[in-house]
């Protein structure tokens, strides 16, 4: 049905597996951590806070053959893989990996800061998360980015949403279902998003009483919340926890 609707061909499908399997992103044995290329580990660090702020965004006052020359990432990347593909990844590569690429990373993309607010909840960061959707949030109601005359950063609102429910509510769609991670950063009275999966639309509610989620149409369905498998009927209450595993102050 995805091929009648989409017009892929199968020599399309074959060049998409043979793409993937030779994706792979690189480990640095020493750091303990993802590297975003081969030879990004052996670049010099750039100073960011040795460049004025005048200065920036980097592409604009430093050439390409500079810029490239260093550990310098305008983006989330690595830290950005590491949301895409989190399982199987261990979770403490993935928290080195962003504690990493954090000071290296400039944000000049509208498409960076709401993926470090939803890595820094999910390696038990909420001050970080939140403030760094504060930013996401506030990038065209502010012009943070000088160029919101040219247009809105439609991409970036569609990361705010993807901030609430990703970031602070830790929805992951897997093969298996829905899992849920939800947690309430201090200074944040609540939250709400809706989910649709396989039929079954559901609303997660998020605030300093707890975690509700409420079925709004479809079959009852089992979700996996904290880990935790449980039946979703019409409504299904859970108490906030801490982040399973993580040395930090969780969400």
């Amino acid at each position: 049905a995805v091929r009648d609707r989409t017009g892929v061909t199968e020599e399309e499908l074959q060049r998409f597996e043979e793409a993937a399997e030779a994706i792979y992103l690189p480990f640095d044995d020493g750091l303990g951590i993802c590297a975003q290329d081969d030879a990004f580990l052996r670049r010099k660090r750039l100073d960011l806070a040795e460049i004025p702020r005048e200065r920036f965004p980097l592409l604009l006052h430093h050439h390409p053959l500079f810029l490239y020359r260093h550990q310098v990432c305008k983006q989330a990347d690595t830290v950005l893989a590491h949301f895409l593909f989190e399982e199987g990844e261990p979770e403490d590569v993935i928290r080195r990996t962003y504690d990493y690429y954090e000071p290296l990373t400039t944000h000049d993309s509208s498409l960076s800061e709401c993926v470090f607010s939803m890595m820094a909840a999910r390696t038990g960061q909420p001050g970080k998360a939140l403030a760094y959707y504060g930013q996401s949030a506030s990038l065209d109601l502010l012009n943070t980015h000088g160029n919101t005359g040219d247009g809105i950063h439609a991409a970036n609102m569609g990361g705010c949403w993807m901030g609430i429910a990703f970031g602070f509510g830790g929805l992951r769609l897997r093969e298996g279902g829905v899992l849920l991670r939800p947690c309430l950063p201090e200074g944040l009275k609540g939250y709400h998003f809706t989910v649709a999966w396989r039929g079954t639309m559901m609303r997660v509610r998020v605030d300093k009483q707890g975690v509700e989620i409420r079925r709004l149409h479809g079959p009852d369905m089992n979700i996996r919340v904290y880990e935790e498998e449980r039946t979703l009927g019409d409504t299904l209450r859970v108490p906030l926890e801490t982040q399973p595993g993580s040395e930090r102050q969780p969400c």
